[in-house]
């Protein structure tokens, strides 16, 4: 097919009653991809601020803006998703999960999760992330709270910058959040999958160190952020080949940001993926094992936690990784 100023011309077909002579084309318009139409209506359905810097960064990397967007209806059409939500047309590919990588490495990362995604998610669940819904991924009992864990975009949770999905964990009652976790699907090896963590945060309010040493004692001892980890190293248990991977401090993407912004990364997550078994690994900083689920005999209240935690993650990738 050859498309000039947006008509399509139908491929040249020869004359069967006169062979060797073809009759002229046929010009044909066609109608625009869904996912430009989306883009074009940005403007009416964002805030003035976040139009212009939408319209900047694409002025700043056309290119790969525009491959972007490209991959998203190619992949929306293959998997017959529909349109995606807004945000993830805005992703920004200068600011996305890793400090000091090239936007052309970010493309990568981000097309290769869809990609992987597309592959060990339950068709509903895309389709579900896709449109921007939370999917509720279970409820844990503690001692005297419940406590929800939702799978969303990273967008939707104050982690747009570090990763695409996220997992959020918060008290049933009233939606209260304990930790967020944002993170990209990534290969590992030659067939197999796993995650990599972009970053982990707490809650904002003036009583989170109250908020989180109450949930604590509620699961038996087990922190918030241990809970989160679990429920990650339960997602990827079926498909990984045994580690997943996180961003270190010095690659986080708030390096990024102004210095107030740095200012605001209390927490040093080198310590937690040391603590936590983590070795020093390219290209984000960490590699991390992942142990097999808690033991089901053991009693003790932050043992149940922690298997509920485990499981939840683990019933959200059923089935493992199609080859190739």
């Amino acid at each position: 097919m050859h498309a000039s100023a947006g008509i399509v011309y139908c491929s040249l077909v020869e004359d069967a009653s006169c062979p060797g002579n073809q009759a002229p084309p046929t010009p044909v318009r066609s109608e625009p991809s869904p996912i430009w139409r989306q883009v074009l209506g940005l403007g009416s359905r964002m805030t003035l601020k976040r139009s212009v810097v939408f319209c900047l960064r694409f002025l700043v990397r056309p290119a790969m803006t525009l491959n972007w967007l490209t991959f998203l209806g190619n992949f929306a059409r293959r998997n017959a998703l529909g349109c995606p939500h807004d945000d993830l047309l805005r992703k920004s590919l200068g600011t996305f999960f890793i400090h000091g990588a090239s936007a052309c490495d970010r493309l990568k990362l981000l097309t290769n999760h869809f990609r992987i995604a597309g592959e060990v998610l339950a068709p509903e669940v895309l389709r579900a992330l896709w449109r921007g819904d939370a999917m509720d991924v279970g409820m844990v009992e503690g001692r005297s709270e419940s406590y929800r864990i939702h799978l969303l975009l990273a967008d939707h949770c104050g982690s747009r910058h570090e990763g695409v999905f996220a997992l959020r964990l918060s008290r049933a009652r009233d939606g209260y959040t304990l930790c967020t976790a944002g993170f990209i699907f990534v290969r590992s090896g030659y067939t197999g999958s796993s995650v990599a963590i972009g970053g982990m945060q707490g809650p904002k309010a003036t009583d989170a160190k109250r908020a989180l040493i109450t949930a604590t004692r509620c699961l038996g001892g087990l922190r918030p952020k241990d809970a989160v980890l679990l429920i990650l190293q339960g997602l990827v248990s079926n498909v990984s080949s045994g580690h997943f991977m996180a961003v270190s401090n010095a690659r986080h993407v708030i390096n990024q940001r102004r210095r107030k912004r740095r200012r605001m990364m209390h927490v040093n997550m080198d310590d937690y993926w040391i603590e936590r078994g983590g070795e020093p690994a390219a290209p984000f900083g960490f590699r991390l094992p992942i142990k097999s689920a808690p033991d089901a005999q053991v009693a003790n209240k932050r043992e149940q936690a922690k298997l509920a935690f485990w499981e939840a993650g683990s019933r959200l990738l059923p089935k493992p990784a199609c080859s190739g």
